[in-house]
């Protein structure tokens, strides 16, 4: 028989060890990226933030699908974009990509003089402060450093100056006069009278096109890809002042003088030329990123789609509907 006072010592040791194993626990995350947690309180603070950013946006937080509620889709788009956002942050660490506090300042003050009151009332609505807005454009301004940074280090100028050769039309404008006739036998016709000196008047005397013709034939600085080829190509191949042979479009035969052409640089485009490509480089980025790290989501909020990088709802295959439905609106609500 074990003595009365080893009795009592064994019970309270046994108390004790469960009550620290009680404590020690920790509740399942949100979601897992890596060796980094996502908890549950972290997304229902973001939740809030996600619901304001929607409400200024005019959007909604997530998109429904099936029977899914607004909340459990609002909590699985910002599960979706904290994972995302994990993965940002580390390459931010990684590159010393920080931003700057005159940045965010230079941010908050543009969205309060944008939304004035509408701002102070749609954080109330969310129970957010001042403090968490700063944080919240903080990390929208981070995210977009390290999205250029992505696609900067993915882009060079060899692709972009291609690219420019080949969107070239695009930057060009072209002011330019004609006459336009029916027949080639008329454009020859003209084409022996006309000069510089005279061409506004035979435009107006013999042009069809009644647009330019009370001008002079005059048609104004137009885009060149917005215009017909060939009338393009051919005016492209004057110089300022001189007048084309007779050439032939679907509208009919034209006489054409060049008065001006003008092309945006290369360094003045560049930026627009990067942004597509720039997107997809960080998209791409993004992509691989979610498809190769170990990224787990807590069944109650959905399941990780490596393929689309989304959070998406578990749904039944008996019904067709979420699964469970209520459990992300529960666990999200701050």
């Amino acid at each position: 028989m074990i003595p009365r006072p080893l009795l009592r010592l064994s019970f309270v040791a046994i108390t004790l060890s469960v009550l620290l194993a009680a404590c020690g626990a920790v509740a399942p995350p949100a979601a897992t990226v890596g060796d980094d947690r996502i908890t549950d309180d972290q997304l229902a603070q973001d939740i809030s933030a996600f619901r304001f950013l929607s409400a200024i946006n005019q959007a909604p937080c997530g998109q429904p699908i099936g029977g899914e509620t607004a909340q459990s889709a609002c909590a699985r788009f910002t599960l979706t974009t904290l994972i995302q956002e994990d993965l940002v942050k580390g390459y931010a660490s990684d590159h010393h990509i920080t931003v700057d506090k005159a940045e965010v300042t230079k941010s908050l003050t543009g969205l309060r003089s944008a939304l004035g009151d509408t701002l102070d009332q749609q954080l109330a609505a969310e129970d957010l402060t001042q403090r968490d807005l700063t944080e919240i454009v903080g990390r929208i301004l981070l995210f977009n450093e390290v999205e250029t940074a992505v696609a900067t280090s993915s882009v060079d100028d060899a692709q972009l100056r291609q690219l420019y050769q080949e969107q070239r039309l695009q930057f060009t404008q072209i002011h330019a006069k004609h006459i336009l006739v029916e027949t080639k036998a008329q454009a020859l016709r003209i084409e022996q009278q006309v000069t510089a000196q005279n061409f506004g008047r035979l435009a107006e005397q013999n042009s069809i096109d009644t647009g330019s013709a009370p001008n002079g034939g005059d048609l104004g600085t137009l885009q060149a890809s917005g215009l017909n080829a060939t009338f393009v190509q051919a005016a492209l191949a004057l110089k300022p002042g001189q007048i084309s042979e007779p050439i032939h479009t679907e509208f009919g035969w034209h006489i054409i003088q060049l008065v001006s052409v003008d092309v945006q640089p290369f360094d003045q485009v560049r930026d627009r030329l990067a942004g597509p490509l720039r997107a997809k480089a960080f998209t791409d980025w993004l992509q691989e990123q979610l498809g190769s790290r170990d990224i787990t989501v807590n069944p109650k909020y959905g399941r990780f789609d490596p393929s689309t990088g989304n959070v998406e709802p578990i749904r039944s295959t008996a019904t067709g509907s979420p699964t469970p439905s209520s459990s992300p609106t529960a666990a999200a609500s701050p």
